[in-house]
């Protein structure tokens, strides 16, 4: 059997192969001897870790994913979205009218580590800032990922996809954006064929994308191409189950800067963003764009979504804009609200505390 995963979200497809042993969870304790037939999948949105351009006074004095690096790692495999590059190139490539309010991220060399040590093991490059400094920041960029053992996708062509072996299982991940460098959200076509070309080499296979407008007021799903600033920013609600027709099991997403809802289409998960992670800097943290899910979902051999859990997260400027947990647990309540009013047909239910399950399951 074979799975597909999609993520700005993740895909899992199983085929007519042998299905591979499932590694147990880092700190799962086995109350039986009984094997657990299923595989974790953890997700975040948004990550960048500080810029060091034009200066210094964006960049944290700690790595900020150690705070909550054990519920990252407590999964089989985990997975992000890079905002900006990872080199000490002097010059960006953007253009800037403001210097001093210059969206361009440039993380300097060691900053991968930063994500190894959280224990990431995958970073999608499929988004907007992936080219701020260029064609030999973003080749930088993927060379240091490469020396910390992090795998990536999302530059075409020779990048737009990964497959990963780890504990015997292979993990395959497509990266989609909306611009140049990248497979087009806004031309699916493409990326379902690269989903029927990879899926028979992987036991789960993930297409994580950047899509949708950006902004405090874009929290929902509108079902139509949305549009920013004069630029196609793709349907994401037919992107996403476009993909899963074409064997995706998990489609996660990124982009809006604010968490969306999340649906089950025929037994797949779908998150449609998820929000602001772990953003320093000059990133705006104004209302539901700092809070954002720690995502687990579980899948069974055939793909299909088990069930999951929301851990509430957040981010305060007032304290180094670490992520924290949040004893409010906002983004709860809020994707609970975003998924019943945008996907009312969806069979999920999300409890107050964050637990994802099937209705009458």
């Amino acid at each position: 059997m074979q799975l597909l995963f999609i993520f700005g979200a993740g895909l899992i497809l199983m085929g007519c192969k042998s299905p591979k042993p499932v590694p147990t969870e880092p700190s799962e304790k086995k109350a039986s001897a009984a094997v657990d037939t299923t595989i974790t999948i953890t997700a975040v949105g948004d990550l960048m870790l500080g810029s060091d351009y034009p200066d210094r006074s964006r960049m944290p004095k700690h790595n900020i994913l150690l705070e909550l690096a054990d519920s990252l790692k407590n999964s089989h495999f985990l997975v992000g979205n890079m905002e900006g590059v990872l080199t000490d190139s002097s010059l960006p490539d953007k253009k800037c009218s403001i210097l001093g309010n210059c969206y361009v991220f440039r993380m300097p060399p060691g900053t991968e580590n930063y994500f190894k040590n959280a224990g990431f093991d995958f970073l999608s490059l499929a988004n907007n800032h992936s080219g701020d400094f260029g064609t030999a920041a973003l080749a930088q960029t993927m060379q240091l990922l490469d020396k910390a053992g992090i795998a990536y996708a999302g530059i075409r062509p020779r990048h737009s996809y990964k497959i990963i072996s780890k504990n015997n299982i292979r993990y395959g991940i497509i990266g989609v954006g909306f611009g140049w460098r990248h497979l087009q959200i806004a031309q699916p076509g493409a990326v379902l064929k690269q989903i029927k070309k990879i899926r028979d080499s992987t036991d789960i296979l993930m297409v994580f994308f950047h899509g949708g407008a950006e902004g405090d007021t874009t929290e929902h799903v509108t079902r139509n191409t949305e549009v920013f600033r004069g630029e196609n920013r793709g349907n994401v609600y037919s992107f996403a189950r476009s993909c899963i027709d074409a064997g995706a099991d998990l489609v996660l997403g990124s982009g809006p800067h604010v968490t969306r809802g999340v649906e089950l289409y025929k037994r797949k998960f779908i998150a449609y963003s998820l929000g602001n992670y772990a953003t320093y800097g000059a990133i705006s943290l104004k209302g539901p764009m700092g809070w954002a899910p720690i995502l687990k979902i579980r899948v069974n051999r055939e793909g299909n979504f088990v069930n999951g859990r929301i851990i509430a997260t957040r981010q305060l400027p007032a304290d180094d804009r670490t992520p924290q947990l949040d004893p409010e647990k906002k983004v709860i309540a809020r994707i609970r609200e975003l998924s019943k009013k945008d996907f009312p047909e969806s069979p999920l239910t999300i409890t107050q505390k964050g637990d994802i399950i099937i209705k009458n399951f």
